[in-house]
């Protein structure tokens, strides 16, 4: 039997180490983990590098979104302009894998670091205020993708964490969850299914039962 493909998105350089315990604690599970630095992903030599990132995603079972300091490079539709400015708006190759998930309906879990999200709040009191300095993002794009990322009507669980262990304790109860509902509606399918196969057999005994009702 196959093993539940987990998919991993984040900038790299500023969490590689989150990265790293991500894929002890999944394999812990019995799970395959998808990282672009494990050489999980199959690159097709006639597309750029992030769109066979995308690609990829359509094979996983569940996605991890984890958001730190950094909004990320930029997808190969965009303009490749190497410096950006801190208001500067553009597509990272992190937003769209993302989008790709939630397009495909891939169960999510998103993970914010709480220093990122405590900005966020100040950021929302200050949108147009383009004078204030931001200590722990690169870039004004990591708060309106959390803003659009917390405005979805469904499947965007969202934690924030300051260490690995909160991120592992939550996901924990969260797959846990996952699979509880899924046995519930596996026992809920059984009763339905055998329902329906005795339903001929209720059917002849209530004919049989009302066939000497008096005739009007």
């Amino acid at each position: 039997m196959a093993n539940p493909r987990v998919f991993i998105s984040s900038t790299y350089y500023d969490l590689k180490h989150v990265r790293a315990s991500m894929d002890i604690f999944i394999e812990s599970l019995g799970y395959e983990t998808v990282l672009s630095e494990k050489g999980n992903i199959a690159y097709a030599p006639d597309m750029p590098l992030d769109e066979s990132c995308y690609k990829e995603i359509s094979s996983t079972d569940i996605f991890v979104l984890i958001v730190g300091g950094r909004y990320g490079s930029e997808t190969s539709e965009g303009d490749r302009k190497k410096d950006k400015e801190f208001f500067d708006r553009y597509e990272s190759v992190t937003k769209k894998e993302f989008e790709e998930a939630n397009k495909r309906d891939v169960p999510t879990y998103i993970l914010i670091e709480s220093s990122v999200y405590s900005e966020y709040q100040t950021y929302l009191r200050n949108k147009k205020n383009e004078n204030i300095s931001y200590a722990h993002v690169d870039s004004v794009n990591i708060f309106k993708f959390i803003e659009k990322i917390l405005s979805l009507p469904r499947n965007n669980a969202t934690k924030t964490f300051e260490k690995f262990s909160d991120i592992e304790s939550w996901l924990r109860e969260q797959w846990a969850g996952l699979f509880r509902d899924l046995l519930q509606r596996m026992s809920e399918q059984k009763k339905f299914t055998e329902l329906s196969l005795d339903f001929p057999a209720f059917t002849r005994q209530f004919l049989t039962q009302n066939s000497t009702l008096p005739q009007t």
